[in-house]
């Protein structure tokens, strides 16, 4: 894709007026490339001066002020910036003629006073060696060159060199160095014995001819053109600040008229009293190796690539040109232009090649000086600025609304804000020598050279780490009563910190390849990214971690505080495999999510830090690799979203596996009994197993397919940058796609972190949902911190009056009902419940102990109803296949000492059981023994209600008897509520009254004056 036009390429071999008309022929098209390539390169406007032998072209584009819209002219002056040097050596030159001075005299001769070293020697520089940049003075000396309009500007500036070490030994290398043409500039004016502004427009430049050319101030305030510097994606207006004591390297103005007065005396078009010294200046140095295909001669650039072009660009703050001739073909180009943009030079060269009828390379476009990296940072920390300066006035409502309570500052708390200062000092050290750095530049300088928006940076770069620092210090005094919210912000501050240092690692290493920048300040400053990075990771990973546990800890608890916080009855309903996955899974995929979380928020920066920095470089080839992203980020997406019901599927089947082995460590006693029974559950389990294995391999292997799609599309984009991006973009710079393979290699990391996280991220919003879709079925219709009364231990009767429960299937339907049941049972008596498997024995136990709420009636204590929630507190119960806890619940061992020896006698547990530290010696007994140890419980708890159900089913005979005979007695006589569900009917004596269940049903009492009746045929009172 070439921006201008390829004009005829036989222009040289044609007459002069052929050459004429056929630029003249392309001249509006190529007006509109011109134009194009300035609106692209941000130069308001721009003076164009092309010629052929006695003939020339003018031609101005754009506006002198942008703002009154005030367009360009002929004679509209710009400041030329270094294609002043030329004017400087013509000067320098003519004294050699008159035997004023000698080229290859040392400086020191003229200027006693001035001394370089090199090595800490002091060496001698000739004037020769100035004019060609052989001095060894390096081009950062530049920045040595002070704002002034004084006078004495120009010795002050040379004098500021005096003792400067040398980058080389004069006469050894080239180096260019501005600062080399002051010094002959000063010579000039010691020589001459008039101020150097004062030789050069007396003896050259009116003498010349060039009426509208000065030096330093315009001859027309009127006719010169604002400046302008790059700034923010655009040319912002800019009076750079006066350097007089650089006068002579860069600050001739001139016009197009004058240009090409100029460039026809170079060529020797027109002839003056100057064409031998004006020669002169052409011959090139030949003392030290070339710089490319180039050579320096006298304020010029010699091209050695065989046309004999002489040239030399020009850049100031906010002034741009560029001159470009070839005296034997008496071809011309010059450029005049009104922003630091250095389209100039690349406009001036294309056009040259193109006038001269040469084949276009593919042109590199030039940079824009760091603006687009510097202004993309700015409005970035802009906005996080404003993000955290709204999470301070957040802080502050929430302190004033007493929200945030104050924590007193304590030394520990004073040594962190101490600590964390000095943390930053080496940052801010870092950003108060990086001019330096840079270019040895100091803050003035570089302030004057670099675009607006790299101070704007530095200004954002200051705000928010103080925005930050504040944050930081109000959230350790006023900390968040939400401890995640607590640390989530400087979660994720430090994740974005650690991402961009990721980035700005391989952006360093990928930038000092080749580059001659001090090895001191890269050290510096990789040490500092380096350090940013690590201990970024570091805190963002080890306070995911500690946040991710506590997480698992509070959900862990809100689930068994909403099962502590529920019903028996309610807790019955819920599938146990459903608790095991939701504990044992669910929960577990959460806590291992850290990394996950981790290796995504680091990945993302990391990814948006990058093309960032590669819009920066070429914001186009950025945004189609972008959007290539993004639409490989989709299509993965989808295939991700696809996929997802699978591994739904395959956590239900999760659920099922789990209730059947729930079963099989529930029932095993019963499945060892029978070896088809044991074969038909172990086929049932070991096909949930396959129907989990096979759905979770499914999920997993089509995550497979879909991460490799992504890779693939990654790879092959990969491909695409390294093969196509040059044919797509061949203006592309080299070193910018070589940046874009590098950091793109570098991003394979990161971006497949992102895709491997997707499935993960996938699961744990399954688990997620899934934990809280548990949660928020668990009825919580329990206050676990009720106070427990003292009436609990005095109860005179019990009464169940009118009680119904219904039991109903999922769909609501009534399947079973026991009752309506009238029952009273007072202190001191025994009452038996008899009635064969499914007569509703065993769902009235758990409607008398409150372990079921009736749908009808009501349970009272003392004349008085009781909640179902409350009766449990009157009970001690020992129910069928009881389960015992290695520890005493609600018993205090030490007030209970005696009485626990006394029963482990009496329960003839002794020998087998001990209690120390409030736990039993051991819990694995014959199931005879354990509903003894459970009777143990009951005498501990003393409860004035005592509840047994089939307790005496295991007990051998003679501790039936004993049972039966002593201890139930023994019970009666202690004031105890005794209810038992017993089969032992030849034991139905020691009951005050037995009552029967069937179906649900009261049907009989023992009391024989007390049959059923058909007006209330399930309502007695054994009492009376």
């Amino acid at each position: 894709m070439f921006l201008l036009p390829i004009l005829l390429a036989n222009l040289l071999l044609s007459p002069v007026k052929a050459e004429l008309f056929s630029l003249s022929a392309h001249l509006e098209e190529t007006e509109e490339e011109v134009m194009e390539l300035m609106d692209k390169g941000d130069i308001p406007g721009l003076s164009l001066v092309i010629i052929r032998e006695d003939k020339q072209i003018i031609k101005t584009f754009g506006y002198a002020n942008s703002e009154k819209k005030q367009p360009v002219t002929p004679y509209t002056l710009f400041e030329i910036g270094s294609c002043t040097k030329a004017f400087t050596a013509l000067a320098v030159t003519r004294l050699e003629k008159e035997g004023m001075i000698s080229l290859d005299e040392n400086v020191s001769y003229y200027l006693p006073w001035f001394y370089v070293t090199y090595q800490d020697t002091i060496v001698n520089i000739t004037l020769r060696q100035l004019l060609h940049h052989t001095s060894g003075i390096p081009w950062t000396t530049i920045a040595k060159i002070p704002e002034s309009d004084n006078e004495n500007a120009l010795e002050v500036t040379v004098r500021m060199l005096t003792g400067q070490e040398l980058d080389e030994l004069p006469g050894t290398k080239y180096e260019y160095a501005t600062i080399n043409y002051d010094i002959l500039a000063l010579i000039v004016q010691e020589v001459s014995e008039v101020s150097f502004e004062e030789y050069l427009s007396r003896q050259i430049i009116t003498q010349l001819g060039l009426e509208f050319t000065s030096i330093g101030k315009p001859i027309q305030e009127d006719l010169m053109s604002n400046g302008y510097k790059i700034s923010f994606f655009a040319a912002r207006k800019y009076n750079a600040p006066i350097f007089r004591g650089n006068f002579a390297a860069g600050y001739v103005i001139t016009n197009a008229v004058d240009l090409s007065k100029w460039l026809k005396l170079q060529m020797g078009i027109s002839q003056t009293e100057f064409s031998s010294l004006i020669k002169d200046t052409h011959i090139r140095d030949k003392s030290v190796p070339l710089h490319g295909m180039n050579a320096y001669a006298r304020g010029w650039e010699l091209s050695l690539d065989g046309t004999g072009t002489l040239f030399h660009n020009g850049l100031n703050p906010n002034f741009t040109a560029y001159v470009s001739f070839r005296p034997e073909e008496k071809l011309a180009i010059g450029l005049l232009a009104n922003s630091n943009s250095k389209y100039t030079e690349y406009i001036g060269e294309t056009l040259m090649k193109k006038i001269a009828g040469e084949k276009i390379e593919k042109k590199l476009y030039p940079d824009d000086n760091n603006d687009g990296l510097y202004s993309s940072l700015t409005i970035i920390l802009a906005l996080y600025s404003v993000v955290a300066l709204f999470y301070i006035i957040k802080i502050v409502v929430d302190i004033l609304k007493s929200r945030r309570n104050y924590l007193s500052l304590t030394s520990f708390r004073f040594l962190k804000i101490v600590v964390s200062v000095v943390i930053l000092l080496p940052f801010f050290y870092g950003g108060y020598i990086l001019p330096k750095a840079i270019a040895q530049f100091n803050w003035q300088s570089i302030m004057v050279w670099s675009p607006f928006s790299f101070g704007w940076m530095m200004w954002a770069i200051l705000i928010a780490v103080c925005i930050s620092y504040a944050a930081y210090v109000l959230c350790m005094l006023f900390p968040n009563p939400d401890k995640y919210r607590q640390v989530i912000p400087s979660i994720i501050l430090l994740s974005i910190l650690s991402g961009l240092a990721n980035v700005v690692v391989i952006i360093m290493v990928t930038s000092s390849i080749g580059s001659d920048q001090n090895l001191a300040y890269k050290i510096f400053y990789y040490g500092l990214v380096l350090v940013t990075y690590l201990m970024g990771r570091w805190y963002v990973q080890t306070q995911l971690i500690k946040l991710t546990r506590s997480l698992i800890y509070d959900l862990n608890i809100k689930l068994i505080q909403k099962i502590f916080s529920t019903s028996y009855e309610n807790f019955e309903k819920i599938e146990r495999g459903r608790v095991y996955s939701t504990f044992n899974d669910d929960i577990n995929v959460i806590g291992q999510s850290t990394n996950v979380i981790l290796t995504l928020i680091t990945s993302v920066i990391t990814a948006i830090g990058a093309f960032v920095y590669l819009a920066s470089i070429a914001s186009w080839s950025t945004l189609i690799v972008f959007l290539l992203i993004i639409t490989l980020a989709s299509l993965y997406y989808i295939v991700i979203k696809n996929t997802n019901k699978y591994f739904e599927e395959a956590r239900n089947s999760r659920d099922i596996f789990m209730q059947y082995f729930n079963g099989m460590v529930d029932g095993f006693r019963e499945l060892s009994l029978h070896r088809r029974k044991k074969r038909e559950y172990k086929s049932d389990i070991s096909d949930s197993a396959v129907e989990f294995r096979d759905k979770i391999t499914e999920a997993d292997i089509r995550f497979v397919n879909a991460f490799l799609v992504g890779e693939s599309l990654l790879i092959l984009l990969l491909g695409f940058v390294s093969f196509g991006m040059h044919e797509l973009f061949p203006t592309l710079p080299f070193n910018a796609l070589m940046s874009f393979v590098v950091i793109l290699l570098y991003l394979i990391g990161p971006i497949n972190g992102i895709l491997n996280s997707v499935p993960q991220i996938m699961r744990l919003k399954i688990s997620w949902k899934r934990v809280n879709g548990f949660i928020s079925v668990i009825p919580a219709n329990q206050n676990l911190q009720t106070p427990i009364g003292k009436s609990f231990k005095n109860v005179n009767v019990i009464c169940a009056d009118n009680i119904i429960y219904k039991y109903k299937n999922k769909e609501g339907a009534n399947i079973f009902t026991v009752g309506p049941i009238n029952l009273q049972v007072k202190k001191g008596q025994i009452c038996f419940i008899v009635g064969g498997n499914g007569s509703g024995k065993t769902t009235l136990a758990k409607l008398l102990t409150g372990l079921y709420s009736p749908t009808q009636g009501h349970v009272s204590i003392n004349g008085k109803p009781v909640e179902s929630q409350e009766l449990g507190e009157y009970y001690s119960t020992v129910f069928s296949s009881p389960y015992i806890f290695k520890k005493l619940y609600n018993i205090q061992e030490a007030k209970k000492r005696k009485a626990i020896d006394k029963y482990l006698d009496i329960l003839a547990l002794s020998h087998k059981v001990q209690i120390a530290d409030n736990q039993y010696s051991t819990v694995n007994l014959s199931g005879g023994q354990r509903k003894r140890l459970a009777l143990l419980q009951c005498y501990l708890e003393d409860s004035p209600v005592y509840l047994f159900d089939e307790w005496a089913a295991d007990q051998d005979p003679q501790y039936k008897y004993f049972f039966y005979r002593t201890l139930l007695p023994e019970m009666k006589k202690a004031g105890k509520i005794v209810i038992a569900i017993t089969h032992d009917d030849h034991y139905f004596d020691i009951a005050d009254f037995v009552i029967k269940m069937d179906q649900g049903k009261l049907i009989y009492c023992s009391d024989e004056n007390f049959w059923l009746t058909e007006k209330a045929p399930n309502s007695f009172n054994p009492s009376l």
